[in-house]
């Protein structure tokens, strides 16, 4: 079956830029803005992210007009809430909607992709989204990415590791990656990323569950020829999710 990309954008177009070379990047699995009990928290997810003021965030486990959330367009809901950019991309359809991947951003995005990487599902392969897209700072390029790996099995996230490292090893500008990764840090996985990517949350603590987090498994990275200066890392201990979110502020080198 023929999978459909579907990428949104809010407010206008143009390049904005940046005002210095750091930049504050939050990760969050918003669990379809329900938290460890299934309640809806949606508006609050949006009014942490507003208050937060990071400058760009990636988004896993977001619904787009799904039955069991309430038929709403989570990242309009939450671009509108906070008064940011948004893109949307789908993994796959589901419930009278998709279900995918979403990126917030105070600056315009440029150059959105849903891009696939591989996972295997009961012996078939299917693919999932990596959603990327860039923002300008000082007339200069930065590409972002966000990513929810598969939670099944390690070779399958190994595999998924090798794709996006060589999705992006060409790449000279900047590159942040964010996601959940569903692998603990020094695993397979991980080490493949570390090929390319700098754990720049890596002081951040656990992440999974948000009520009494035992694992770090939510991440950012960025290209390791690019870091400078981490700046600032941490876990906010929010419960509006079945995870926690994950900042971290930091410095590049060009």
């Amino acid at each position: 079956m023929k999978r459909i990309i579907a990428v949104f954008l809010i407010f206008s177009a143009g390049i904005s830029q940046l005002n210095s070379q750091t930049l504050k990047v939050m990760s969050y699995n918003i669990h379809v803005g329900q938290n460890s009990k299934n309640e809806d928290k949606l508006r609050e997810i949006a009014e942490f992210i507003k208050a937060s003021k990071a400058d760009i965030i990636g988004l896993q486990e977001v619904d787009s007009v799904c039955n069991r959330s309430g038929k709403i367009d989570q990242m309009k809901f939450l671009a509108e809430q906070t008064g940011m950019h948004y893109a949307y991309a789908r993994h796959f359809a589901f419930d009278g909607g998709s279900y995918g991947l979403g990126v917030l951003s105070r600056y315009p995005l440029h150059t959105i992709k849903n891009n696939r990487i591989s996972v295997t599902i009961a012996g078939k392969p299917e693919t999932r989204a990596l959603l990327s897209a860039s923002i300008f700072q000082r007339g200069k390029e930065i590409s972002f990415a966000t990513v929810h790996m598969d939670y099944r099995d390690q070779r399958s996230r190994l595999k998924q590791s090798e794709e996006i490292v060589k999705m992006f090893s060409g790449n000279k500008n900047p590159v942040i990656l964010t996601g959940d990764f569903n692998a603990r840090p020094g695993t397979k996985e991980l080490l493949a990323l570390e090929g390319f990517f700098a754990d720049v949350s890596y002081l951040s603590g656990p992440t999974y569950p948000a009520v009494k987090p035992l694992n770090r498994i939510d991440f950012i990275m960025l290209s390791k020829a690019h870091l400078n200066k981490v700046k600032k890392q941490e876990t906010l201990a929010v419960e509006y999710s079945d995870h926690l979110p994950v900042v971290s502020s930091f410095k590049w080198t060009w």
